[in-house]
This record gives C-alpha cells, sequence and structure tokens, in this order.
C-alpha cells in the first residue's frame, strides 16, 4: 500500500463537511488537501498519511464521539522499539507492502522489553471480520498492521477485541496534524485531549459550517480564520 505523500487528508463525519472544512483550511495548509469521511479514507490505498480531523461542530458530545472513533479506528501507535526492531529482523527492512490479495500470517514477533516479553501478531494484508474472529483466541494482544486502512473489521467485532485487551499498533501510522475544533470543543478540552496524541494544535474555528443534516451548528459566528488554542 502506498501512501499518498505531499497531501494532507482532511477528515470529517461526511464528505460535505470534510469539503466545507478543507476550502478553510486551504488558507491555512500549503500542501494540497484531499477531504475524507472517515471510512472513506480507511477504505482508500493512497489516502495521505498526514490527516487533520473536523468534527461536524454540532455538540460537543458528538464532536468527541467523532475524536474517539477517529483514535480507535485510525490513529493506532507505531510499535515499541523492541518489537519493531524484531519486526525488523523477521522481514529485512519495514515498512513492507505486501503483494496484492497476500492474507497470510506471519509467526508471531517476540521482542524482550522491562518487565517481560513482547508477544505481537504480524498481520500481512488485510485484516477482514472473519480473519480477525479466527485470531481472536490467539495469545497475542498486540496486532501489527502495516496501516490502519488493512482493517476491515465491523465495529461490533472491534468493540469486542478491545475488551479482550487487543491492541492495534501499524507500521505506517497516521499523523494528526491539528484538529479543527468549535469553540464549545476548545472549552471542553479535558474531555477529548487523552484521545489524541500530546501536543496535537487545536484550531479553533468558529466559521459557520453546515452540519452533516444542513443545519449550522449554535456556536458559530461569521469570522472565517482559525485561532491556536
Amino acid at each position: 500500500m502506498i501512501r499518498s505523500r505531499g497531501r494532507v487528508g482532511v477528515i470529517a463525519p461526511t464528505v460535505a463537511l470534510a469539503r466545507s472544512a478543507a476550502a478553510f483550511l486551504a488558507e491555512r495548509l500549503p500542501e494540497p488537501l484531499s477531504p475524507f469521511a472517515l471510512p472513506d479514507y480507511l477504505a482508500s490505498p493512497r489516502a495521505p498519511g498526514r490527516i487533520v480531523l473536523c468534527p461536524s461542530g454540532r455538540s460537543v458530545a458528538t464532536d468527541v464521539e467523532f475524536l474517539r472513533t477517529a483514535r480507535e479506528r485510525c490513529l493506532w501507535d507505531a510499535p515499541e522499539e523492541t518489537v519493531y526492531s524484531a519486526i525488523e529482523g523477521l522481514l529485512g527492512s519495514v515498512p513492507t507492502a505486501p503483494a496484492p490479495g497476500s492474507g497470510r500470517r506471519r509467526a508471531p514477533v517476540v521482542g524482550k522489553r522491562a518487565g517481560g516479553t513482547a508477544t505481537a501478531l504480524l498481520l500481512e494484508g488485510t485484516v477482514t471480520s472473519a480473519r480477525a474472529r479466527a485470531l481472536s483466541s490467539h495469545d497475542a494482544r498486540l496486532w501489527i498492521v502495516e496501516h490502519p486502512g488493512r482493517v476491515r473489521v465491523d465495529r461490533r467485532l472491534m468493540e469486542t477485541l478491545r475488551r479482550k485487551g487487543v491492541r492495534w499498533a501499524a507500521l505506517e501510522p497516521v499523523l494528526v496534524l491539528a484538529v479543527v475544533a468549535s469553540p464549545r470543543l476548545a472549552r471542553a478540552r479535558s474531555r477529548w485531549r487523552r484521545l489524541l496524541p500530546p501536543e496535537t494544535p487545536v484550531w479553533v474555528s468558529p466559521v459557520s459550517r453546515a452540519t452533516a443534516d444542513g443545519r449550522k451548528p449554535r456556536d458559530a459566528t461569521d469570522s472565517r480564520k482559525y485561532r491556536p488554542l
């Protein structure tokens, strides 16, 4: 899988909202922007590796849920150094791009770390719901994939795996450049700051943008500028 280089993905609850956000972000970011709804971003084999998250601004609750979904489905860390080194020893180099249609499972990756031994599964190719279900009885609770877009597991099963202690890591992690937040969401940052990598910039946007149902957020103003938080 080849990530689109030089572009930035603008991720919102809907494509329409992403396009609207991209129009305003064009004033701040010099790179070409590609708007996506989150499912479309994950399904695209050439989606950008860098993104800006743009909640709708409809309400704090829906915006936090959007950020939580992005965290659980997209914002996965790279493997820790000891496991990463074990992968390099196994593959020769990383990240790896498996041949199209490859769905085989690698042998468990084992790395030493302080406090014990870390065991993980290196999963090449696409991880479907059926494949994840078959792997769920495995002892390893760290599952490493090439990129979050390689995982096509339904949301209910993802939640089941989370409760079982499965953690996901990616050889090509998605990098969050910033979050575009409404003033209300920015003021409620304590509710969602842990969902994002530390020091993620927050750009406060009082821009009037239509929400997913066509209505405008109640805290919108006529300003067309973003403010850093």
